[in-house]
């Protein structure tokens, strides 16, 4: 997953107020005072740990106002930066006051999608949204002008006639739903194409795409409406299973590189190389839905790690960062310094499917160049 929108994250020093948080009562009567108080309490921890009130009212009027099943909160300065609706309650509840914002579990649980397009094709037209970002969503409804869309039955030539028409209208209504998909798609590249609809009406949009939308498109059979929960978990999937095809390959790549320069793994290696901007791609394995709420990955997610003034200033040892000639060092967890490095350095993350063989550490990583002895 590519992680530059995490970078303006990044931009101030101040310290972060990381909020993991169960809102699925939100707006619900009793069910809202539930929220209210996991929230007080989660508050109460942030305020012993030093956290300011500005802050502090920030993330509450966040945290209490977003209807979610949960949601994830990063807050500095009196601002909250950013803010998630989670599709489910957090892995772990949780509330943390640190250097750098605490982004692994908001990337485990909900991971950033590419873009993508949902379609709802009818032979009368039919709905496109287009999905950039959760919450950067384009709606577009489509009314075809081909008709009329339904045959009847009149018999003889008049019913021919008649049959032949509507198939005319579904086929212009098909050219302006596809015509309506590419310019959807118009400045962006979306992952896939996941269209919902008509029978008759899908296969007609497909032969009305253009090859490179066509080769994305992904059918799902069911009739359903472009920006309904059912399309989008259905596109959540599909999402999800390419992100994964991608990983393996990836990974596939990794191991052929492995003793040729071209490629590393293990803890110490990974994040030298990282520190030296080599990484393209970075691969976490590890439990990460385990039930300990402290290690939600390889045993070294919550060891101390050290980070400098920019991204890829990153060590395990204070004395690493201090032998390159930087005074501004400050301690932090490794999984939080190594995500930072990882955005900072446009470098993409992968969590290692379940079922491939485990990496030393639990980490490697694909270098963007040969280097001798990796």
């Amino acid at each position: 997953m590519k992680l530059t929108f995490l970078r303006p994250l990044y931009a101030n020093p101040a310290s972060f107020a990381s909020v993991y948080l169960d809102t699925s009562g939100t707006g619900r009567g009793p069910e809202a005072k539930a929220v209210d108080i996991r929230w007080r309490d989660l508050r109460t921890e942030l305020a012993q740990a030093g956290v300011d009130a500005a802050t502090l009212d920030a993330l509450g009027d966040v945290l209490t106002g977003l209807t979610a099943p949960g949601t994830a909160a990063f807050g500095q300065d009196g601002t909250v930066p950013l803010a998630v609706r989670l599709s489910a309650v957090p892995l772990r509840e949780m509330a943390r006051w640190a250097r750098l914002p605490d982004l692994l579990p908001l990337l485990i649980q909900s991971p950033p999608r590419p873009p993508h397009l949902l379609v709802s094709a009818n032979r009368a037209g039919g709905e496109v949204v287009s999905v950039r970002t959760r919450d950067d969503v384009i709606r577009h409804t489509v009314e075809g002008t081909g008709w009329p869309v339904h045959k009847v039955k009149s018999g003889g030539s008049a019913q021919l006639e008649h049959q032949r028409a509507a198939e005319e209208a579904w086929e212009t209504n098909a050219k302006e739903l596809a015509g309506a998909v590419v310019s959807a798609a118009a400045g962006q590249v979306p992952e896939a194409v996941i269209v919902a609809g008509d029978v008759r009406a899908r296969a007609m949009l497909a032969d009305h795409l253009p090859a490179n939308l066509a080769s994305k498109a992904v059918i799902v059979d069911r009739e359903l409406a472009a920006d309904s929960a059912e399309l989008a978990a259905a596109a959540e999937e599909v999402l999800r299973q390419l992100e994964e095809a991608d990983g393996r390959r990836r990974l596939e790549t990794f191991r052929d590189r492995l003793g040729t320069g071209g490629a590393t793994e293990g803890l110490p290696e990974t994040v030298a190389a990282l520190r030296d901007g080599q990484v393209s791609e970075l691969f976490l394995g590890g439990d990460y839905l385990a039930d300990d709420p402290d290690t939600p990955g390889p045993a070294w997610s919550t060891a101390p790690a050290w980070i400098g003034p920019t991204p890829a200033d990153v060590g395990l040892s204070e004395q690493e960062l201090r032998d390159r000639g930087l005074a501004d060092v400050a301690r932090d967890r490794a999984d939080a310094a190594i995500v930072r490095a990882v955005t900072g350095t446009d470098a993409e993350l992968f969590m290692v499917p379940a079922g491939e063989p485990p990496l030393r550490d639990d980490i490697g990583a694909l270098l963007r160049y040969p280097v001798p002895g990796a």
